[in-house]
């Protein structure tokens, strides 16, 4: 054995457990704020211009509709709901809410625009922010805002996994994405719905969701 060089394999190691050390307390000593996390969270949602996986939709009574997805920007987006076979469609210029129950079907004219989705919608908002490599949590409060309080819970790329908004009466939703993937070639034509023959139609109805 040469102890010279047990005692410098030692100090390599040493050194390396420092620097590891000190990088934590530097990360946590400049944490993100919530005005950085808001951006980089809109950023990459404006960034998807393809995106399928499995939605989970939490409505104020607290049912819960859980259903496969496609959106691709801007402004389309194609929800087939199970077991309920309900869908939500939009080609971008309508918006189409289809239940087969029923067989009513509601409209709503869009006029040809981009709503922008949840990167819009949450703009303007105070936000505070805490998380790390692994994911955040962006916290918002707007007390002049429909929905007075938002928390978005993101992956660690800032890529939308939940979101919880709430109204000042205390109601709200959560919506829940998960199996995401972006960036893989979808037809547009998915998003044209066809109403289904015989179906009644409301048009530009006010409880459109």
């Amino acid at each position: 054995m040469f102890p010279g060089r047990e005692i410098m394999k030692r100090h390599r190691f040493f050194s390396l457990l420092l620097a590891a050390g000190l990088v934590a307390i530097a990360s946590d000593a400049f944490p993100i704020t919530g005005e950085e996390a808001l951006a980089k969270f809109q950023g990459r949602m404006n960034g998807i211009r393809t995106m399928r996986g499995t939605i989970s939709w939490t409505d104020e009574s607290g049912f819960i509709y859980t259903g496969n997805f496609k959106y691709m920007a801007p402004g389309k987006i194609h929800v087939k709901f199970t077991p309920s076979g309900k869908i939500i469609a939009s080609n971008g210029r309508k918006l189409y809410v289809y239940n087969p129950s029923s067989n009513i079907c509601g409209i709503q004219e869009l006029g040809g625009g981009n709503s922008g989705g949840i990167s819009a919608l949450v703009g303007g908002y105070m936000a505070i922010a805490f998380g790390g490599a692994g994911g955040y949590t962006i916290k918002l409060s707007g007390n002049d805002r429909h929905y007075t309080n938002i928390t978005l819970v993101t992956d660690g790329s800032f890529m939308l996994k939940k979101a919880v908004l709430k109204t000042k009466e205390g109601g709200g939703t959560t919506i829940s994405l998960s199996g995401v993937i972006t960036g893989e070639g979808i037809s547009p034509g998915v998003f044209d719905f066809n109403v289904p023959p015989g179906a009644q139609t409301v048009n530009n109805p006010l409880n459109i969701k």
